[in-house]
C-alpha cells in the first residue's frame, strides 16, 4: 500500500483524482508532498527505495495559453516554460551536465491530442514527458513504474533538503556516528525515513469535526524499539507544528530532567533559536505551573528522609506490615497515580505487575498509613512527588485555570502514570491533539497498565517502528537476548527488525579488580579514544549504577579531562545546563535511572553488576504468580542502558557475571 507523507486527508480538486492512481502503487512506494508547495516546480515525489524517483507536477494552464504555435516573447519566459526548466533543474549533477530525475507532468486541462502537440514542441528541450488527466488515470500506475529512476545520495540529499527541510535531522541530535575518524562520516547527513517522518507529520490538518472521534482531541501513538527516531520524530514534529501554527502552543513532556537538558544542548547546536512557542520540558517542571495556575501557589516537596520517617511512625500501628519501606513508598505513589479516591476502591484495584500480594486486611493498614502520612505532609506544607498530578486531576472546581495547550507531545509515554496522563488530556484544548512515543521495552518505571485503562483510545492510532538507527545490530541481538534471558520479555514485547542494520562489534566486558580499577580503565578507555583516535567527548556516554560513588567518578573524570570538561547530568548545579554554558565539547555523565533517552556513539557503563546477579526471590512478599519484579526491572533497565550506544558499548565490571550471560560479550580479562 502506498504510503503519502502526509497523509492526503484534505486534498480537493485534481489532488483528489491523482491520489486515487497513486494509491493502486505496491508496497514500498512512498509519495511526498511538500508542506510548502510555493514556488515550487514538483507538486510532490514518489519514491521506492530500489527503483529511485519521480518529480510530477500538476498543471491546470489551459491549452489556449501553451499553444506551441504562438510565439512567446524570448524576453519574457511563460510561467509554463519557466516550471519545465525548474523540473529540469532539479536532477542536475554538480556539473550540471546532465539530468538524472526523470519528471512528469500532468497537463489537467489538455486533451490527448493537445498534449500530443505539447510533447513535440516541449520534450525535446526540457526533457519532461506530458501527461493529459485521460492517459493519466488509464495509465498512470505503469507510468510512475517505467519512470522511476535511481538518482546519486548527493541528488536525493539536496531534494529533501528543499522540498522537505523538517525531514533533515542535524547532526548534533543523532547518535549515528563513524566510531573511525572519517571526514565522509563527519560530512554525512541524516533523514528521516519513509515511516519516521510520516509518522512526525500524522494530522497536521486535522479537521475540527473529527476531533470528536477521540473524546474532543485527536490522540496518535508511536511505538518504536530502541534507537528507531521517537525522540527525533516528536521533537521534528514540534518543531514543525510550532512553525506552521505560529499562535498555537506546542508542548513536548520529556520523563527526566537530565535528558531535557541534553535534548536542549544539542537542538542550540543545531538551530541555535527554537520558536517561542515551543516548550520543551519535564512533566514535573510543567506540572509545578499548572499547580500554581491552580492553586496560586508552588508545591513544597517531602524529602526522602520526612516520608520515611512518617512511614515508620505510622506502621507502628500496623504490625502486619512487614514490607520494607520503598515498597510502601510505592504503593502511597501507587494510590496517587490510579486517583484512588478511598479504601473501597483501594481494596477493588488491579495491582497486577506490582510484584507483592496484599491481602484485604494489609490493603486495609496501607490505607490507614497513607490517609495518615498525607495528612502529617499536608500539615507540614508538602507532599509527596506523585501527589501533584492527583491534586490538579481532583481539583475539578479550579481546572479551567489550567493553561491549556493545543499541541502536547509525550516521550518515553510508557513511565507516565494514569494522573499525569489525565493532568495532560486536562490540560489540552478542545480539538488539541495528542501525541505519545513509546518503546514497551523499557517500560520498568511503572506498572503494567493499557492506554485504554489510562483513557486514552489508541486503537488503529498505533505505528510500530521496529527498525533501530541509532545503534548497531550487535549491541541491539545482545541488548534483546539479555532482556529475554532475565524475564523482561512480556506480552507488549516488541521485536527489532534486524534487516539492513549495521553489523557493528559485540559489547565488551571488561573485568576488573575493584570498583576503584573500573574507574581507571574508564579514565584509560576515554583518553585513548579522545587523544588517539582523536574523537570529541561529545561522543561519549558514562552511566552510573547506584552502587557507585558517583561524586568519585566525577572528580577522578574532571581531573583528569580538565575543568568544565565533564557534564554530570544529575548535579544539582548542572541538570538543567552544562557547566559552561551550550556549544562547548562535554563527556556526560549521568544515572543509570536517569539515563532514558540519552544516546552517544560510544557508551560506558560502570557499576551495573548488581543487575546482572540474581533478584531477590526468596523475599516471603512476593507473589509467586508473577515474575520477579527485581529481576524484570533489571532486566529492561541493563537493555535501556546497552541501547543508548551508537556504535561501541564497553561494560565494566568487578564481579564476575553468571556465565550465560557473560556469553554474549567479548570478555576481557
Amino acid at each position: 500500500m502506498t504510503t503519502f507523507i502526509p497523509e492526503w486527508g484534505s486534498v480537493a480538486g485534481s489532488h483528489v483524482q491523482v491520489k486515487r492512481v497513486l494509491s493502486a502503487l505496491d508496497d514500498g512506494y512512498v509519495v511526498r508532498r511538500p508542506l510548502h508547495p510555493e514556488n515550487l516546480a514538483a507538486d510532490f515525489f514518489v519514491t521506492h527505495p530500489r527503483k529511485g524517483w519521480l518529480a510530477l507536477a500538476v498543471d491546470e494552464t489551459p491549452f489556449a495559453e501553451l499553444d506551441p504555435s504562438q510565439l512567446f516573447a524570448p524576453d519574457r519566459p511563460a510561467p509554463f516554460e519557466k516550471r519545465l526548466a525548474d523540473l529540469q533543474k532539479l536532477g542536475n549533477t554538480p556539473d550540471r551536465c546532465a539530468t538524472v530525475l526523470a519528471s512528469l507532468a500532468l497537463m489537467w486541462r489538455c486533451t490527448n491530442e493537445q498534449v500530443r502537440m505539447l510533447n513535440k514542441a516541449y520534450l525535446g528541450v526540457y526533457g519532461t514527458r506530458l501527461v493529459s488527466r485521460e492517459q493519466f488515470m488509464q495509465l498512470g500506475v505503469k507510468l510512475v513504474n517505467g519512470m522511476l529512476i535511481s538518482i546519486p545520495i548527493a541528488i536525493e540529499h539536496d531534494l529533501r533538503q528543499r522540498y522537505f527541510p523538517e525531514s533533515e535531522i542535524p547532526a548534533a541530535c543523532t547518535a549515528r556516528r563513524s566510531f573511525y575518524r572519517d571526514n565522509s562520516a563527519r560530512l554525512q547527513r541524516f533523514f528521516l525515513d519513509a515511516q519516521q517522518e510520516w509518522a512526525s507529520k500524522l494530522d497536521l490538518d486535522l479537521p475540527v469535526q473529527q476531533t470528536g472521534l477521540a473524546k474532543d482531541f485527536s490522540v496518535r501513538m508511536v511505538n518504536g524499539v530502541a534507537g528507531s527516531g521517537k525522540t527525533l520524530i516528536a521533537l521534528s514534529r514540534a518543531q514543525l507544528l510550532a512553525r506552521l501554527f505560529p499562535r498555537q502552543r506546542v508542548l513536548v513532556l520529556i520523563y527526566n530532567t537530565p535528558v531535557v537538558a541534553d535534548i536542549k544542548a544539542r537542538l542550540h547546536r543545531a538551530h541555535r533559536v527554537l520558536p517561542p512557542n515551543l516548550e520543551i520540558t519535564t512533566f514535573y517542571s510543567w506540572a509545578f505551573h499548572q499547580w500554581r495556575a491552580v492553586f496560586g501557589n508552588r508545591p513544597r516537596m517531602a524529602d526522602s528522609h520526612t516520608v520515611t520517617a512518617l512511614i515508620e511512625q505510622a506502621r507502628r500501628q500496623a504490625p502486619d506490615l512487614k514490607h520494607a519501606v520503598h515498597r510502601l513508598i510505592s504503593e502511597l505513589d501507587f494510590i496517587n497515580d490510579h486517583l484512588i479516591v478511598d479504601e473501597a476502591q483501594y481494596l477493588e484495584a488491579n495491582r497486577t505487575g506490582r510484584g507483592f500480594a496484599l491481602r484485604p486486611k494489609e490493603r486495609r493498614q496501607i490505607w490507614a498509613l497513607y490517609t495518615e502520612v498525607s495528612a502529617a505532609l499536608r500539615r507540614a506544607g508538602q507532599h509527596l512527588w506523585s501527589a501533584v498530578p492527583r491534586a490538579i486531576c481532583l481539583a475539578a472546581a479550579a481546572q479551567e485555570r489550567l493553561h491549556k495547550h493545543h499541541h502536547i507531545l509525550i516521550d518515553e509515554a510508557q513511565f507516565f502514570s494514569p494522573a499525569q496522563f489525565q493532568t495532560v488530556k486536562l490540560s489540552t484544548q478542545p480539538g488539541g491533539q495528542l501525541f505519545l512515543c513509546a518503546d514497551p521495552n523499557q517500560g520498568f518505571m511503572k506498572n503494567r497498565l493499557s492506554w485504554k485503562s489510562v483513557g486514552l483510545d489508541v486503537a488503529g492510532r498505533t505505528k510500530k517502528l521496529q527498525k533501530s538507527y541509532r545503534t548497531t545490530k550487535a549491541i541491539l541481538q545482545t541488548a534483546n537476548r539479555l532482556l529475554v534471558g532475565l524475564g523482561g520479555q512480556d506480552d507488549d514485547f516488541l521485536a527489532p527488525d534486524y534487516a539492513d542494520m549495521e553489523p557493528g562489534v559485540r559489547p565488551r566486558l571488561v573485568y576488573t579488580a575493584s570498583l576503584t580499577d573500573s574507574v581507571d580503565r574508564l579514565l584509560n578507555e576515554l583518553m585513548a579514544a579522545t587523544q588517539q583516535d582523536q574523537l570529541p567527548l561529545h561522543d561519549f556516554l558514562v552511566i552510573c549504577g547506584d552502587k557507585l560513588p558517583r561524586s568519585h567518578v566525577y572528580r577522578r573524570l574532571s581531573a583528569r579531562l580538565g575543568a568544565n570538561k565533564v557534564w554530570w547530568l544529575n548535579h544539582e548545579d548542572q541538570k538543567k545546563l552544562p557547566p559552561n554554558g551550550y556549544g562547548q565539547d562535554y563527556l556526560r555523565l549521568a544515572y543509570l535511572d536517569t539515563a532514558t533517552g540519552l544516546e552517544a556513539a560510544n557508551v560506558l557503563l560502570l557499576g551495573l553488576e548488581n543487575l546482572f546477579l540474581a533478584a531477590d526471590a526468596t523475599d516471603p512478599n512476593l507473589n509467586p504468580d508473577e515474575p520477579t519484579p527485581t529481576r524484570e526491572e533489571s532486566a529492561r533497565k541493563l537493555y535501556m542502558a546497552m541501547t543508548r550506544a551508537g556504535q561501541r558499548l564497553v561494560l565494566l565490571a568487578s564481579q564476575p557475571l553468571p556465565p550465560a550471560l557473560e556469553q554474549l560479550f567479548d570478555v576481557q580479562r
